[in-house]
């Protein structure tokens, strides 16, 4: 992770402290599991200190490069999200994930997982250009390739009637039984 992603609050008073952050590509490229690979984001954290948690609260803006759904194609997708973590000083712990537990004797926090976290939440699950904005091309492709399905199990007013009237003789005897 990038190198000053450290919060150290064992010398800070308690009450409210900001504090400012920016990410970027390096970020992101340490990561083999991230689909983001390109950012530039934003952090201001506002952290409360008590007696025995500190609440975070982040405030994350900016923008991460994506890949189109439909064309396929990166983009720049803006993100703004804000959310609230609670770190307790116990050695608990907890199945809600906006309490994390650390050791009483811990000096300092890392960061730099709940930004990663906060910021592929960020991003909506169907992400797409804005209108207009996909490459053409590759639709149009893509429209080549695609399999139209044709529902045959309807059939066209002009093929019922001709079926009507070559219906088997033997046939017809057992639709009147039918009705």
């Amino acid at each position: 992770m990038e190198a000053n992603l450290n919060i150290q609050f064992s010398g800070l008073k308690e009450g409210l402290h900001d504090f400012h952050f920016d990410v970027g590509n390096a970020f992101f490229e340490q990561l083999d599991y991230s689909e983001i690979q390109k950012a530039e984001l934003s952090i201001d954290i506002q952290l409360e200190k008590q007696t025995n948690m500190l609440i975070l609260n982040f405030e994350i803006k900016g923008r991460v490069m994506v890949m189109c759904d439909k064309c396929t194609d990166d983009f720049y997708l803006d993100i703004n999200t804000n959310e609230e973590l609670i770190y307790k000083f116990s050695d608990g712990f907890s199945d809600d994930e906006k309490i994390v537990f650390i050791p009483e004797n811990e000096v300092k926090i890392d960061i730099s997982q709940p930004i990663y976290e906060l910021t592929i939440t960020a991003i909506p699950s169907k992400r797409v250009h804005p209108d207009g904005k996909c490459n053409q091309e590759m639709l149009e492709a893509m429209d080549d390739y695609l399999m139209v399905e044709t529902d045959e199990a309807e059939p066209d007013d002009d093929d019922t009637k001709s079926d009507d009237q070559d219906i088997d003789p033997r046939w017809e005897e057992l639709k009147k039984l039918k009705k």
